[in-house]
């Protein structure tokens, strides 16, 4: 590794106006992230577009207690697929919490690290409402294309139903969290 060449982002530097180094990415980098933004921020903006409001990257229980006071039509439960932090708690562990916290009062979904059909079932035995599906939807285009898309989504659909059947429910709205046994530090 010592003697490989130093990796870079090429689909950034070089293509994104001013970005030609490391040391420029890393300015652009830092100056795209505003460290002051909080919940009144979140406020003006639901009031000013007057749309439904999805939040996405909650991990915490009281943030998704909030953003739901705040009328959000939705909480995704995302650490970005860890990404943006290496430590950051799992989606799935987070979960369970979060759905307590906003007590059916909105919509839960989860992304990050859903890569199979089980993983699907978990989810929604986690009280998860549906999932999002980045990564695995990337990856599958950048194999096949539009017929990877269709592969990975037939795939899911397959495992799903076998997890199903395995653990002896007949249908989505009949699984529940006695379907999985969470570690004690989840709940």
């Amino acid at each position: 590794m010592a003697r490989t060449p130093y990796k870079t982002f090429g689909n950034v530097i070089g293509h994104a106006k001013g970005i030609d180094n490391l040391d420029s990415l890393m300015v652009w980098s830092a100056e795209s992230v505003d460290p002051s933004l909080n919940w009144a921020d979140v406020e003006w903006i639901a009031k000013e577009w007057g749309g439904p409001i999805i939040l996405k990257g909650i991990l915490d229980p009281e943030d998704a207690r909030i953003g739901v006071d705040l009328g959000a039509a939705a909480i995704v439960v995302s650490n970005h697929g860890g990404r943006q932090l290496d430590g950051a708690a799992s989606t799935i562990s987070a979960l369970p919490g979060i759905v307590d916290a906003v007590a059916g009062r909105t919509e839960v979904i989860v992304d990050s690290g859903v890569r199979t059909g089980m993983d699907i079932f978990r989810a929604r035995a986690c009280g998860a409402s549906g999932v999002l599906l980045g990564r695995a939807m990337v990856y599958a285009l950048g194999a096949m294309g539009q017929a990877g898309i269709t592969t990975l989504l037939t795939l899911l659909q397959k495992e799903l139903r076998v997890t199903m059947a395995l653990a002896g429910r007949t249908s989505i709205e009949a699984i529940t969290d006695s379907d999985v046994t969470l570690p004690s530090e989840w709940t």
